[in-house]
């Protein structure tokens, strides 16, 4: 919520966060901080699982870009640094389309990869353009139709494959619990902000900073699914394996297969 400090406000949304509570230098110090969960889980994504499509290495990659645009856009909310978190996040989206299309339609020709540059190209220019209100439809309409056209696609995948394979199963519906969760949330930050501010809640429970948590986590889990399955399309007999207390879940190759 509005509040002088350093940065002068200029993005087209301010969080439900009080700003510049914690530092004269941070605008929303939570949501600042929780941005570390994507860049952490971006890095361990590309570091541990077997990407050997370029494609993979990418999007986990752009994982961590969007939380470091996030650190910088919730540090400053500045126009600026709004445009280095959002844009990542359409390009994640578009990126994983490629395998999607791929695991359920077969490779596809040169037009796939074409349409994804036209749509990058168009929706980076919408959201980095416009302003205000406009600006925030803009991509908000994007990356929301891009996530319901992976959810389909992932969707697909799961009806097709949850009894031949539980590591499936498991993936995709904890991976969609975990993100509905975290728009949910996200939800409630937006829409109920002043029941979180003392007049109904006695303190904030910082739900946009829970949202970068949560949906980063159930991302990890879906883009591990879409992995596992273009491994297994490729004829590369692999297993998902937890790891880190089993709260991670991998993909590695079953060479007893």
């Amino acid at each position: 919520m509005s509040q002088e400090g350093f940065w002068p406000i200029t993005s087209s949304v301010d969080w439900c966060e009080n700003n510049y509570v914690h530092s004269h230098y941070i605008a929303e110090f939570w949501n600042s901080v929780s941005s570390i969960a994507m860049i952490i889980l971006g890095e361990v994504g590309a570091r541990i699982n077997p990407c050997h499509s370029f494609r993979f290495k990418l999007a986990f990659r752009l994982i961590s870009i969007v939380g470091a645009g996030s650190f910088l856009f919730h540090g400053t909310l500045t126009s600026q640094m709004q445009a280095l978190d959002e844009v990542p996040m359409v390009w994640t989206a578009i990126t994983l389309l490629d395998p999607l299309m791929e695991i359920n339609f077969g490779r596809q020709g040169k037009w796939l990869h074409i349409a994804q540059v036209l749509c990058a190209i168009i929706c980076t220019l919408a959201v980095t353009i416009a302003k205000g209100t406009l600006q925030f439809i803009f991509f908000h309409l994007s990356f929301g139709l891009l996530e319901i056209a992976s959810l389909l696609l992932m969707g697909r995948i799961y009806i097709k494959k949850k009894a031949s394979h539980p590591a499936v199963k498991h993936l995709f519906e904890q991976g969609v619990k975990i993100y509905a969760m975290g728009v949910a949330v996200w939800l409630i930050d937006m829409h109920f902000c002043d029941y979180m501010n003392g007049s109904f809640l006695p303190f904030n429970p910082q739900f946009h900073a829970l949202w970068h948590i949560l949906a980063s986590t159930g991302l990890y889990f879906l883009v591990t699914l879409i992995l596992y399955n273009w491994h297994y399309e490729k004829g590369t007999k692999c297993r998902i394996e937890y790891r880190y207390g089993g709260l991670v879940p991998v993909v590695v190759k079953d060479y007893k297969n």
